[in-house]
Order: C-alpha cells, then sequence, then structure tokens
C-alpha cells in the first residue's frame, strides 16, 4: 500500500484545515478518515480531487526510482551525521524536501521521515518546525521493521536530549541496545550511536557509562580519520572525568583533543577545548590560570566569528572574578557582555545571557536591584524549561532572603531548588537521597 492517505493528512494538518471541509463534494467525511489511515485505497480521481483542494502538486515515483530516491537521501543523511556541515545539509536538503512525492511502498515514507527528521534535528529547527515530521514517527512506530525502530529510537532519544527531558531520552536509547548490533547497522552508525548515548548519560550523571560509549565511538572516528567527531569525543570523555574529580584525566582527554585541532588545523574548536581546561582549573580554584585559559579560548573565538561562545567565556570569566570578590573586574567583564549583547542586536538566541549578566551587575554594584533582577531571571529560566539555572539563582535569592531576615521568602526558594534536586537524581522522595 502506498502513503497517499498519510501524505494527505500531514498537508491537511500542516494547513489546519478540518476533513469536513476538505472531504466536502469529494467524499464521506469517514471515507476521508479511511484514506488518511491508509485502511483503505482510494480512487484516483478521489486522490486528485483531494489533493487539488489541497493546492498540492504531487510527484508519484516509480518503486525503481523511488528506492534510487532513498538510496540518494540516505547518503545525506550519512554525511550529515559525520560532518555536520550545515550549509551543505540546508542546500542538499532542498532538493529533496522541495519537490512533494509519495511512496508506493510504506517502508521507504517511514524511512524517509526518519531521516528528516534527524537532519531537521541536527539544523536545530524550531519545535513547530519538527511536530510535523515528529508526528509521522510517532503515529507509525507500530509499522516499523526493526531497523527504522533503531533509528527512531536514537533520533526521539536525541530530540528529547535536545528538549532537556534526559530520562525520556535514556529510555529511548537504552531501548536500542539489545539489538544494535543485530540489524543492519553500519559502523558509523553504531559509533553515532554510542556517540549520542554517552551525551544523555553524562547528563543522567552516569559518568562511567559516558566514558564507556564515548571511547567506543572515539575508536571508530579515529581509525576513519574523522578528527572532528575524535575530537567531540575526547571532550566528552574529558567532562566525564572532571565531574568524578579525575581532574588529571580529564586534562589528559583535553590535551588529546587540543593536538588533533593543531596537528589538523581544526581550529574552529580552538575555543571550546581552551574553554574546557579554563573550567577545569576553576573548579579546582586556581582562578589564575583558569582565566588565562578563558582568555585564550576568547581570542580563538573572535577570530572565528562565534557570539554565544563569546558568551559562554565572558560570563566564566565573570564567575571567576566573582569568586574572589574582584567587583571592579566583575562589572567591567559584564559590561563587555552587555556590548556584545548590543553588536547582535539582542537576538532572543543569546536572551538567558542579558539575565546572568544583569544577576552578576546586580551582585556587585552598590545598588538594591538583586532581589528584583533574579526574581525576574528565575522566571525566565523556569519558562525556558533551564533547571540548572533555576536552581542555581533560587539557592541565590534565598541566601539573600535569609539574610535579611525574610525566611519565608527564602524558604519558597530553598524549596524550589531542592524539587530541581530531586528532579535532576529521578528521584521523588527524600529516602531515595
Amino acid at each position: 500500500m502506498s502513503s497517499i492517505g498519510y501524505t494527505i493528512k500531514q498537508e491537511r494538518v500542516n494547513q489546519k484545515i478540518k476533513q469536513s471541509v476538505l472531504a466536502k463534494g469529494i467524499c464521506s467525511t469517514s471515507y476521508l478518515s479511511k484514506i488518511e489511515n491508509n485502511s483503505t485505497v482510494p480512487s484516483e480521481d478521489v486522490i486528485n480531487l483531494l489533493l487539488k483542494r489541497l493546492n498540492l502538486e504531487i510527484d508519484k515515483l516509480p518503486n525503481e526510482e523511488e528506492n534510487k530516491f532513498i538510496d540518494a537521501f540516505y547518503e545525506l543523511y550519512k554525511e550529515a551525521i559525520i560532518k555536520r556541515d550545515k550549509e551543505s545539509i540546508r542546500g542538499t536538503l532542498h532538493n529533496f524536501s522541495g519537490q512533494k512525492t509519495y511512496f508506493l511502498q510504506l517502508k521507504n515514507y517511514y524511512t524517509y521521515h526518519l531521516y528528516m527528521f534527524r537532519l531537521r534535528l541536527i539544523l536545530n529547527e524550531k519545535k513547530e518546525v519538527l511536530q510535523s515530521t515528529l508526528a509521522v514517527i510517532s503515529n507509525s512506530e507500530d509499522n516499523f521493521d526493526e531497523k527504522q525502530r533503531f533509528i527512531s529510537n536514537l533520533n526521539l532519544g536525541l530530540y528529547y536530549y535536545l528538549n532537556g527531558e534526559y530520562s525520556k531520552a535514556l529510555s529511548k536509547l537504552e531501548g536500542s541496545l539489545l539489538f544494535v548490533n543485530n540489524v543492519s547497522n553500519e559502523e558509523w552508525e553504531v559509533a553515532d550511536f554510542h556517540n549520542v548515548l554517552s551525551l544523555i548519560y553524562f547528563k543522567c550523571n552516569e559518568f562511567f557509562n559516558t566514558i564507556n560509549y564515548a571511547s567506543k565511538s572515539l575508536m571508530y572516528y579515529k581509525d576513519n580519520l574523522l578528527f572532528e567527531r575524535a575530537i567531540d569525543s575526547y571532550i566528552v570523555i574529558g567532562m566525564a572525568y572532571k565531574k568524578m574529580r579525575k581532574y588529571k584525566e580529564a586534562e589528559k582527554n583535553y590535551n588529546l583533543a587540543k593536538k588533533l585541532v593543531i596537528d589538523y588545523k581544526v581550529f574552529n574548536y580552538e575555543g571550546m577545548i581552551y574553554q574546557n581546561i579554563g573550567s577545569l582549573y576553576a573548579i579546582q580554584e586556581n582562578h589564575v590560570q583558569a582565566i588565562e585559559y578563558y582568555k585564550l579560548s576568547l581570542k580563538s573565538k573572535e577570530e572565528n566569528y562565534n557570539p554565544e561562545g563569546y558568551l559562554i567565556t565572558i560570563l566564566s570569566i565573570i564567575k571567576e572574578y566573582s569568586k574572589q570578590n574582584n567587583q571592579s573586574e566583575v562589572l567591567s567583564w559584564c559590561e563587555k557582555g552587555f556590548k556584545l549583547l548590543e553588536e547582535v542586536k539582542w537576538n532572543m538566541e543569546y536572551h538567558s545571557y542579558k539575565w546572568h549578566l544583569e544577576i552578576y551587575r546586580a551582585l556587585h554594584s552598590v545598588s538594591d536591584e538583586l532581589e528584583v533582577v533574579l526574581k525576574k531571571a528565575i522566571n525566565h529560566f523556569e519558562m525556558n524549561h533551564d533547571d540548572r539555572h533555576v536552581q542555581k539563582y533560587s539557592i541565590l535569592l534565598a541566601n539573600y532572603y535569609f539574610k535579611e531576615s525574610k525566611f519565608k521568602a527564602a524558604d519558597l526558594y530553598y524549596q524550589k531548588s531542592i524539587h530541581i534536586l530531586f528532579k535532576q537524581n529521578f528521584i521523588t522522595k527524600w529516602e531515595d537521597l
């Protein structure tokens, strides 16, 4: 059976047209429902009338051409995951998404949408853009073969990971652990699976598993001279060792990543590596070396024009000076951050940095703005589901209230931070701490 019913439904939903409106004068609403659920085969006349009402021109490829189309799309999918060149993906993807095609083979229809979903995740497209493809995947899961289920679990796991739903992400990925080597996966697909799994384990505070799976992906990337992906793996391993307080092992992996950057001139990674080495010294309270590496990171990010990376590093420098209660340096670096935000025209993508800078400026200024700024910032981070910063700034505000003898207000924000602590550890009862 072909995918035409699913295609009609997807386009109708995208255009926000009711079934009764689309069906009027063509067929009954109940018959349209059967068409959209692929439980009946409509005549060509009915299909053409429905497509005309949707103002949709659609190509029907012969089986042989359809298989070639999917094979070509697979090559884009593979190259996109391995290289992650967003500009190249956007250019090539238009050739596949620009033409409306319905598939005579449902298997190809499912595979097309699974590939498309991952490509849109790589491009970091907005939730509303992803919803249409996500709906197709969710509604089709029961019909997937084992390979498609593997891809679905991987891509949905990545989707939940990017949205901060780490428990759901891990559940999806672990659902494929038992058959990752049983389905017809190529080596690069297994490496990609292990790479994504390592990222999710890191967010779930399972650092031994992080290192285990990042090391597996690293072996493939090194053997196949995929240096950028190898650098990613070294950084993740270093971050896991840092969390385990094995600082020498962390630095060793960061330096291995740095060696690849220098040897193979992958300079767009240089700022990230200096940032991570700086954070390693910061956690050991070596403020001088931390700031030294952060400044090296800034220089690299400036040369490679990386505004968000630049803001991250400015904020890291501010934190180091804040720990030393160096008010003049904190305020000076806050101004540099605000100046950059003005240069990028206060892009909403960087809006969270405004609140970080506002907090540190209020904290180190002779003013009474801290309480108001913190409450607004916490509200912003709650709306963006940024639990880490809700917890961090709730503790700061609770401490402020406690010093001011406002104990009820302090209790409210201590409770907010405790709630997030439970959530981060996937527990609901204090006994399980």
